[in-house]
């Protein structure tokens, strides 16, 4: 017989989330979701990057429902996808700068 918990979380903590991906690599924090009224499911989550990706991106990461893998009580985790997109976005800003300069 197997036990399911059920995790109920509002959206205030959420909205506080840290996320990572599968192989641990630290992205950003929730800061939105976008929710489809018809469905009433979460559609896409809104993600801040950390550090200097937060200032080479210069915006949120979009996260398709189907890119997350867990959500727990104190963290999201995403597809090991997320990253690599994540680092090509930096990659193409440190060539606009460096272009610039």
């Amino acid at each position: 017989m197997s036990l399911t918990v059920l995790l109920m979380l509002d959206a205030k903590t959420l909205l506080k989330l840290p996320v990572w991906t599968k192989s641990n690599i630290r992205l950003g924090r929730v800061v939105g979701f976008d929710f489809d009224e018809e469905s009433q499911m979460v559609v896409r989550w809104r993600v801040r990057p950390v550090g200097v990706a937060s200032r080479l991106v210069g915006g949120e990461l979009l996260v398709g429902r189907e890119q997350v893998i867990a959500i727990t009580a104190d963290r999201m985790i995403v597809d090991d996808l997320l990253a690599r997109e994540l680092e090509l976005s930096k990659a193409k800003a440190l060539s606009l700068l460096a272009d610039a300069a």
